[in-house]
Parts: structure tokens; C-alpha cells; sequence
């Protein structure tokens, strides 16, 4: 890809609506719910053309993910969120690359959020496509569901099972990119997850009509029985500052 920038230093600090934000950001404790789908890969990478970037490809199938999170101790504030992401290779991945479980590189495609703050920090700060909508939580005996609506409309709502494997604790490193008004950004972050169980399925999707995030997992073929699902009951992270790959 074209007009590659990697930035020569890292800000300590970026001000947001007025506020200072030190990077990295930190993140205390969460929790998640989510699940990962095996869904067509070109229909997955008619979403992701526009960046530039290709999904991985696993025998004409790639991996979408769905999750919720749950954020109370964390450097922009508490709030809720729900993430629809991609598995796509780096930007700049030698014939070579092996994707890695461990390692992996997902491009975030919507990321809806409930509380202004981090709207504009996630913009500003990194180019998430996050915007403002209303998302709840309702956690049961056996089950945990996140619903996302918007200006009153379903979007979809997920629901997790809390049963399965323990999992045990685990720090990742990741990377994500971002698109947002013709630049790619792509931000390195870790997590650890505690408190995790894992099952193969044991999610369920319900979709609305007529929104444009409803549709474009309606198009990938969602609902559909889930890869496997996971949750987190203390989810800790850390967000690096971003790195403008193309464009501005």
C-alpha cells in the first residue's frame, strides 16, 4: 500500500474536548461478552475494499466478530460498547505471514458506543468509527445479552451463554485498524482476559431491519451458529497511539 506513514514519536498525552488523554490508554476492568463467525470471505471483503486491506482467507471463509464490553474502570470514563471487526492481514504482511490467534489483526468496522466522551476520544484519537447510541445489558442465570438500538431502532442484540471451559488468564497483543474519512490507522493494544469461558456456539444473534449495521452482518449471512463465544468476567487493556498508514 501506497503513502505508508509511521510516526517518528508517540504522544504522551492528546487533548479531547478540552481534556487531556495520556496514551496509553488504560483500561482497569471490563467485562465481555462476544462471539466469532465463520462467515464469506468476499462478502466480508466488500466491506473491507475501501480500506485497502484483504481478509484472511480460510477456505473461502473468514472470521467476523461480534463483541460487547462492558467498560467501569478505564481513563476515558465508564460506558458500554458494541464491536463488529474483521480478520484482515497487516498492511504490510510479507508473502510469509501466518495469521496467529495470539496475534491477531482485525479491522474495526462499526464500533457504536454510549457515552459522548469516548465517542469523540475514539475519533479523535485513534479514527474508530464510533458514534452515539443506546446499549444495555441483561444478565440472567445462564446468560448475559447486550441489545444495541438507534434513535429507538433495533440494531441486533447478542446473546451469550455463561456456561463452558474456564479459560486461563491470558495477555494478547493485538492490532486493530481503523477507516474514518479516507485515512487507515492501524493501533497496537494488549489485553487480558481473566475470569474467561469459552464454548464452541453457545451464542445467539437477532438482527433488526433496515440499519446499515443490521444489513452488513445480514449480508456476511447472520444469524448463523457462532465459531464458538466467549465471556469475560475482568477484561484489563491498554491503547497505544495510532499510526496513520494512508491518507491525511
Amino acid at each position: 500500500m501506497a503513502n505508508t506513514r509511521t510516526p517518528t514519536t508517540t504522544p504522551a498525552s492528546v487533548t479531547v474536548a478540552g481534556q487531556e488523554v495520556h496514551l496509553p490508554v488504560e483500561v482497569r476492568s471490563a467485562t465481555m461478552i462476544g462471539a466469532q463467525y465463520l462467515v464469506d470471505a468476499d462478502a466480508a471483503r466488500r466491506l473491507v475494499d475501501p480500506t485497502g486491506l484483504r481478509v484472511v482467507r480460510r477456505a473461502g471463509r473468514t472470521v467476523c466478530s461480534v463483541t460487547a464490553v462492558q467498560y467501569a474502570d478505564n481513563d476515558l470514563g465508564p460506558y458500554n460498547e458494541i464491536a463488529m471487526a474483521v480478520e484482515v492481514l497487516p498492511h504490510d504482511a510479507g508473502p510469509g505471514y501466518r495469521p496467529s490467534v495470539q496475534r491477531m489483526t482485525t479491522y474495526i468496522h462499526r464500533l457504536p458506543v454510549n457515552a459522548a466522551f469516548t465517542c469523540a476520544a475514539g475519533r479523535d484519537i485513534w479514527g474508530f468509527p464510533k458514534w452515539i447510541a443506546d446499549i444495555s445489558y441483561l444478565t440472567r442465570s445462564a446468560t448475559t445479552e447486550a441489545v444495541l438500538l438507534d434513535e429507538g431502532r433495533l440494531v441486533l442484540a447478542l446473546t451469550v451463554g455463561r456456561g463452558g471451559v474456564p479459560l486461563p488468564a491470558q495477555t494478547s497483543e493485538m492490532s486493530c485498524y481503523s477507516w474514518r474519512d479516507g485515512v487507515l490507522r492501524r493501533t497496537p493494544w494488549t489485553t487480558t482476559n481473566r475470569l474467561a469461558i469459552a464454548r464452541p456456539g453457545g451464542a445467539g444473534l437477532a438482527l433488526g431491519v433496515g440499519h446499515p449495521m443490521a444489513e452488513e452482518l445480514r449480508s456476511l449471512g447472520l444469524p448463523r451458529r457462532a465459531l464458538f463465544s466467549i465471556t469475560v468476567g475482568l477484561l484489563q487493556a491498554s491503547f497505544g497511539a495510532a499510526e496513520v498508514v494512508t491518507g491525511a
